[in-house]
């Protein structure tokens, strides 16, 4: 029996729901490429043993795609065997396939070579662009390939996919319909390649955009190693129990104070992919959470 007729996922205006029962999964981040293959089983069962229930990761195209058509999912690069370590370990995955991500990657994960085609004229990233389109497309055939078999309609453990990150916040065009029109097309063209699942994220905070059919995700830091200054910063608001937070300062650097949604929070779940202790260290800035920053 397939798993999408024994757990049939979805979600309401309060919280998200397995086969009608409301749950409350936490999810943690683990980058794969960024860890030696040999230890991801431990590391994942460590996340389990603190509560985490789904595990979120980029696939990150600079390290799949250093130079232009040679790819690379050996060794830590390896997407295949991850999901299947997953799998073996119970743990729920969603896959945050961008493909412009951020965290913390040089050029959010773009290969340096398609920086440069935008350089020279040639395309314009994060746009339906049909130059750009034609390598994303390629770039998400191979993500498929490497989770063929284990997407949640194949009994396999990946429930989620985000599509982009901080798009129209840190990015995208200042239009709003030619925005919500991009994750659009991005997202027919995963479900195209197979890359279907139950729920389809994509961020919420800055004004980001985020068309229907898309759940808003929120997040929150106790510090920002991205400030241009090194004053202590007050508490953050977003560990407190309320509503709908839109945290002004995540990527202040790209967006100075903006905020914001662009989308009815009455219709949503108040859900989060950023929020934690987890932080960059910047050379100004070297951030150290406590336990009370959180």
């Amino acid at each position: 029996m397939k798993n999408m007729e024994k757990e049939v996922y979805s979600y309401n205006s309060e919280y998200l729901t397995c086969n009608a029962r409301p749950i409350l999964p936490i999810m943690g981040e683990f980058h794969f490429s960024r860890y030696p293959e040999e230890e991801w089983k431990t590391a994942l069962k460590k996340m389990q043993q603190g509560g985490v229930d789904i595990v979120a990761t980029y696939v990150f195209w600079i390290h799949h795609e250093e130079a232009e058509g040679e790819w690379d999912f050996s060794g830590r690069r390896n997407l295949k065997a991850f999901l299947s370590c997953c799998q073996e370990t119970g743990m729920k995955v969603w896959l945050r396939i961008g493909p412009w991500a951020h965290g913390e990657c040089r050029n959010g994960g773009f290969p340096d070579w398609l920086v440069e085609k935008e350089k020279r004229g040639k395309l314009s990233l994060r746009t339906d662009d049909p130059q750009y389109l034609k390598y994303v497309d390629l770039f998400f055939t191979k993500i498929a390939e490497q989770a063929d078999g284990y997407m949640h309609k194949d009994d396999g453990p990946v429930i989620g996919i985000q599509i982009e990150n901080e798009y129209g916040h840190a990015g995208g065009p200042s239009d709003r319909e030619e925005g919500m029109a991009h994750m659009r097309t991005l997202r027919a063209m995963a479900e195209k390649k197979g890359l279907t699942t139950p729920y389809f994220s994509a961020t919420g905070w800055g004004g980001a955009y985020v068309p229907e059919n898309f759940l808003p995700v929120l997040g929150g830091y106790v510090d920002a190693p991205w400030a241009n200054h090194t004053h202590e910063l007050a508490a953050s608001e977003n560990f407190l129990f309320q509503p709908f937070h839109d945290d002004a300062n995540i990527a202040s650097d790209f967006a100075e104070g903006q905020s914001g949604f662009t989308f009815d929070t009455s219709k949503f779940p108040y859900l989060t992919a950023e929020l934690g202790g987890g932080l960059q260290v910047t050379a100004h800035r070297r951030t150290y959470p406590y336990p009370e920053d959180i």
